[in-house]
């Protein structure tokens, strides 16, 4: 008898291969997924660490309402690891910058990327001023900020956190 190559074909249909990772879910893996997205760690780390898969992970993100609000929390944890990576850089710490925001665009691209949804501009408060409409796309500014603006803003980040 001939075996094709899929999945269905390398594991016993009468037995769920997931079963028994859904079966490994333990509480103290909340607090393992935060402490690990805290040291930089991406979820395909945190579940090696765990012995999973991905899918895995995220059908405890929906089976376990505790795992699904650690999940969140780990990857606004990884996000801010991120992002403070890229803010020593700016300030002239070592770092690939390539590679830095390469993993930035692709990793958080609500944050990083070119349409960036994740800003201030697109969670209303009931704070402050309206915020300003957009008047172009980000399509249309490609140059970004220029080098004055950088370093001004820079200059105001170094005052406020007295750097």
């Amino acid at each position: 008898m001939k075996h094709s190559r899929k999945r269905s074909n390398i594991v016993p249909l009468s037995l769920d291969p997931r079963s028994t990772n859904a079966l490994k879910y333990k509480p103290e893996y909340c607090q393992l997924i935060i402490r690990r997205a805290k040291l930089g760690e991406f979820p395909e780390q945190w579940c090696s660490r765990i012995d999973i898969s991905l899918s895995t992970m995220y059908n405890w993100a929906n089976r376990y309402q505790e795992f699904d609000r650690a999940s969140q929390l780990a990857w606004t944890h990884l996000t801010s690891y991120w992002t403070q990576a890229a803010w020593k850089a700016a300030l002239g710490g070592p770092a690939n910058t390539q590679v830095l925001i390469h993993i930035l665009k692709k990793r958080f691209p609500d944050t990083w990327g070119h349409s960036a949804r994740n800003t201030q501009a697109s969670f209303p408060t009931s704070y402050g001023p309206e915020p300003k409409p957009r008047t172009s796309r980000p399509s249309d500014d490609l140059d970004g900020p220029s080098l004055e603006e950088l370093e001004q803003e820079l200059a105001e980040l170094r005052q406020r956190n007295n750097i």
